[in-house]
């Protein structure tokens, strides 16, 4: 496999290549320092994947992906902790790593490379382009990837999420469940600032789409959709202030 490391810190790129060999000795690895040299050596190498560094003296990564015809390469995000990007990154659901890079995350995202589908690149990039500068909140949309395909889907079309494991299954409006493999929390962090509660361990709702809160035995909400989800008893006083907002 042909990899690119575009990124202007000299010991981010010798960490990065090191730890690349570690995991697959047959890497063919180039390296450039800026957007402009990066766009050269895509242009020349035609790399299968790319680690893209997010800062960068002429520019930052998104202004090279913006000047490429196409996106013809596997990409992961290489990036210090800027918060808002990271965000932003995980509602395109592009693989990224922190810096300093651990071995073990390189090793995970490398595994989810290897197994990924094609991806719908423009769909992705106007989805991070949304995250980073986000007009209404009810336009947002977020990626979710299973094993068999790359969906975009619109936040205020998901009625719920329920965990099971360390998987999501998405619950929606127009489409059937989605079932991704990741854990809830990861999704919470995304949506609780959207008007999505945590109702119970295993449940996050679309408070958009609720329809009842039953005080009976504990608690319970009913969804527009007709599907009911248990509220926790630490959650109870909590989902009254949530619908009292709501008024």
């Amino acid at each position: 496999m042909k990899v690119a490391l575009i990124d202007d810190e000299d010991d981010a790129r010798y960490t990065l290549r090191n730890l690349l060999l570690q995991e697959d000795s047959r890497f063919n690895i180039h390296e450039a320092t800026s957007v402009a040299t990066g766009l050269e050596l895509i242009d020349k190498q035609k790399p299968d994947l790319v680690f893209l560094d997010v800062m960068m003296p002429d520019g930052t990564g998104f202004d090279l992906l913006k000047q490429l015809p196409a996106i013809d390469f596997k990409l992961v995000i290489v990036s210090g902790h800027h918060e808002f990007a990271l965000q932003a990154f995980r509602f395109s659901a592009i693989d990224y790593l922190v810096k300093p890079v651990d071995q073990d995350e390189l090793h995970e995202t490398l595994s989810r490379i290897r197994s990924s589908t094609a991806q719908p690149w423009q769909q992705i990039m106007d989805v991070l382009k949304q995250s980073i500068q986000p007009t209404k909140e009810t336009d947002r949309k977020i990626v979710l990837k299973d094993m068999n395909a790359v969906y975009v889907v619109s936040v205020s079309s998901i009625i719920r999420c329920e965990a099971s494991d360390n998987y999501t299954t998405f619950y929606l409006t127009d489409q059937l469940p989605i079932i991704i493999s990741r854990p809830l929390k990861e999704y919470e962090e995304l949506l609780t600032p959207l008007q999505f509660f945590r109702a119970h361990q295993s449940h996050l709702i679309n408070m958009n789409h609720l329809q009842q809160f039953n005080k009976r035995e504990g608690g319970s909400i009913k969804m527009k959709d007709g599907s009911e989800v248990p509220v926790s008893s630490r959650k109870r006083e909590a989902i009254l202030s949530e619908l009292s907002k709501l008024r």
